[in-house]
């Protein structure tokens, strides 16, 4: 497993617990879909995947090695896109590299195999902008774009620094469904180019059908067993297949009504 959450444990003090001996994993190069309503502890999961809280009890694994701290090849996309808001697309892509040029490559904030190359640099910002289909705004600021193509430079940023994980909290959610789709797409995509392992988190049933490899649902409350589904109609098989996709649509729909 690239992922492996063993019998984690978190509570927020007074606010009670949300997991409680809580264990699953996630296979290199897979989707993992994370639905569940709000304060089922969703958004919680992400952040202890991304080092930035710490489990009470058990442990999480990347590659192998316990998660003590936020990995350099953690990529981490929020639903708000974390711009800032008076540098250019461009600016923003590279933004990640010149924090890790700032502190080399220490193991912590950067890949110990990370080096200063800069035309190297310059070549992926390129190639990102270009696959991301934003290099016509690559000097414009945030507040000019849409928000698709805000989320575009946020997952840019992200890709140039070449995750083996990409984790994503609720990204597509502010977006019109017509963008959101394109965007679960192009995501769906990159994961299987780059062999990425990622997990997202959303509150939409059709979107974790059409992105999962497999699907966590978590419930409002102490979260205690991990309610994984297999999901064969993810990616193009939904399209040739669209009662196999309403059926999985269901399943999980009764899933998260009925959870014990």
């Amino acid at each position: 497993m690239m992922i492996a959450a063993e019998n984690i444990s978190f509570n927020y003090g007074s606010g009670g617990t949300v997991f409680d001996r809580f264990s699953f994993g996630v296979a290199r190069g897979e989707i993992l879909a994370v639905i569940g309503p709000s304060g089922g502890g969703k958004t919680t999961l992400l952040y202890l995947l991304a080092g930035l809280r710490m489990p009470s009890h058990g442990r999480i694994r990347i590659n192998g090695k316990p998660l003590l701290r936020p990995r350099p090849g953690n990529g981490l996309v929020l639903q708000d896109h974390g711009l800032l808001p008076w540098a250019t697309v461009r600016d923003n892509v590279a933004l990640g590299h010149k924090i890790r040029r700032f502190y080399g490559p220490d193991g912590r904030h950067s890949p110990v195999d990370f080096t200063c190359d800069t035309s190297l640099l310059e070549e992926k910002i390129a190639y990102w902008l270009s696959r991301l289909d934003i290099d016509d705004l690559a000097d414009k600021y945030p507040a000019q774009l849409s928000r698709g193509q805000r989320q575009r430079t946020a997952i840019a940023r992200t890709m140039t620094l070449d995750p083996d994980v990409l984790l994503m909290d609720e990204p597509f959610s502010a977006l019109d469904a017509p963008t959101s789709e394109n965007l679960q797409a192009l995501v769906s995509s990159l994961t299987r180019e780059s062999d990425l392992t990622t997990v997202i988190v959303t509150h939409q049933i059709p979107e974790a059908v059409r992105m999962g490899d497999h699907i966590l649902v978590v419930r409002r409350g102490v979260n205690r067993h991990a309610h994984v589904m297999a999901n064969p109609a993810c990616g193009e098989t939904f399209r040739q297949a669209p009662g196999a996709f309403n059926h999985q649509c269901e399943r999980i729909k009764a899933l998260l009504e009925n959870l014990p």
